[in-house]
């Protein structure tokens, strides 16, 4: 069994249970294969270094999973016909992986997600109550978008 990282980017103006249902789908990929889906992160909307399929923006998501060779080529089979994916990579990160570190190692991340869930205050009302644990940290761990930096707007 190996480690792979796949990060997909996907249209911009899909709606959050298109984006939902999406990462759903690719998930289920994955267990359907018999490989293990370590984590999924939602690292938001990103301007693009250059046009892809006509589009200037993205929604990148990072898939971590361990399986065998099947596994990645079913992946990437359906990323390449889905319409709504405009780029993706798959990347190796492990040549062999041990099942039950892998399984130790999404027990503790559950844990720390519990763990800030139980320190954070009650969400508020509205998108920012849609928001998962995962993609806040995810957010305020990326640096500060280009949009923001020298205030030009494109």
């Amino acid at each position: 069994m190996r480690r792979y990282e796949t990060i997909l980017i996907a249209h911009v103006d899909l709606s959050e249970d298109e984006l939902g249902a999406l990462i759903t789908r690719y998930g289920g990929i994955v267990t359907s294969l018999k490989g293990i889906l370590v984590k999924v992160e939602r690292w938001g909307k990103r301007r693009l270094a250059y046009l892809i399929k006509k589009q200037a923006r993205g929604f990148y998501i990072l898939i971590d999973y361990a399986g065998g060779s099947a596994v990645v080529n079913e992946l990437e089979r359906n990323l390449k016909i889905d319409d709504k994916v405009l780029k993706y990579m798959t990347i190796l990160k492990e040549e062999a992986v041990d099942p039950a570190a892998l399984e130790k190692e999404i027990a503790e991340a559950t844990k720390k997600v519990e763990e800030k869930q139980a320190q954070a205050p009650a969400p508020a009302e509205g998108p920012v109550a849609a928001a998962t644990e995962t993609d806040t940290a995810v957010q305020s761990a990326q640096p500060e978008s280009e949009d923001k930096k020298g205030g030009q707007e494109s």
